[in-house]
């Protein structure tokens, strides 16, 4: 079988599965309702058989995330609330990027020769910068879940980067967030009435998914500040808090807000003191109009 046919049958075989899944609307058993409804079930199941019902869960998380499918959100919570806390979080850390890893590799295997033949000389800078800065890159994109996780599976998979190095850096990436989402479906579970809704470990799950992007967000900030400052060698003491170079209109006006907030300024100017505009343009003109 040559790859050209293969590529043909696995992309058939991906179609089939997706349009499964729509066609007889498996999508209803991954809603929070559904999950709530079983959540006994599940739990009395699980009590009976636990290496089963964990290769169960694991199998139907992998192949939702392989396939792109919608549903890891609720299957996350659902495990939170069913596996609990630290269960929860090794199996679904390991289930999610497993999963991303498939999705990677069926792109890379159906679309990344095709992509890079057809393109090559646009993404050369592209596999450059993965080349050097693809960890980094990734773990930024894992970290702060605004951008969705199975876009990044699928367009990663035509760059270069490695597998090996796709799954690490995935794996690292999404824990944080894979723990917050656990814990906020170990608190979920617990709702039973109305008083579940307002109970202090459902209210920190919340804000804790809420607070989790921006706190993410900090963190590769800091993270970048340093990867940029590591070659240089810090000093043991500041002179001053700010140094303006170029005392034209924008520097001097720079230096001026900073020292009125009691900043200790530096202006450096190498020939006149307000530079174009004061010296040959918006001042001599006028006064000579004038």
């Amino acid at each position: 079988m040559n790859t050209t046919t293969a590529r043909i049958i696995a992309a058939l075989v991906i179609g089939l599965l997706v349009y499964s899944f729509f066609a007889f609307d498996l999508g209803q058993y991954f809603t929070l309702d559904y999950v709530k409804a079983r959540q006994a079930d599940f739990g009395a199941y699980y009590a009976e058989h636990h290496i089963l019902t964990l290769i169960i869960y694991m199998t139907i998380y992998v192949a939702v995330t392989a396939l792109s499918l919608p549903g890891a959100t609720i299957l996350t919570l659902a495990g939170g609330g069913l596996l609990g806390l630290v269960t929860g979080t090794i199996v679904i850390s390991f289930a999610s990027t497993i999963g991303a890893t498939c999705a990677f590799l069926v792109s890379r295997f159906l679309l990344r020769d095709y992509v890079q033949n057809r393109f090559n000389d646009k993404l050369k800078a592209i596999n450059a910068g993965i080349e050097k800065e693809g960890s980094f890159y990734l773990f930024t994109l894992r970290l702060i879940p605004a951008f969705p996780f199975f876009i990044i599976n699928l367009v990663m998979g035509l760059t270069s980067i490695r597998t090996l190095k796709y799954f690490v850096v995935s794996q690292i990436g999404m824990l944080p967030g894979t723990i917050v989402y656990v814990n906020a479906g170990t608190q979920l579970a617990q709702i039973d009435s109305l008083k579940g809704i307002l109970s202090p470990g459902l209210i920190a799950s919340f804000v804790a998914l809420g607070v989790f992007p921006l706190l993410a967000k900090k963190v590769i900030e800091y993270l970048k500040g340093k990867k940029v400052l590591r070659k240089f060698r810090k000093p043991k003491h500041f002179d001053f808090n700010i140094v303006v170079l170029g005392a034209g209109s924008g520097g001097l006006v720079s230096a001026y807000i900073a020292s009125a907030v009691k900043a200790k300024v530096a202006l450096v100017e190498k020939h006149r003191m307000g530079g174009d505009c004061l010296n040959t343009g918006c001042v001599p003109s006028k006064a000579t109009l004038a």
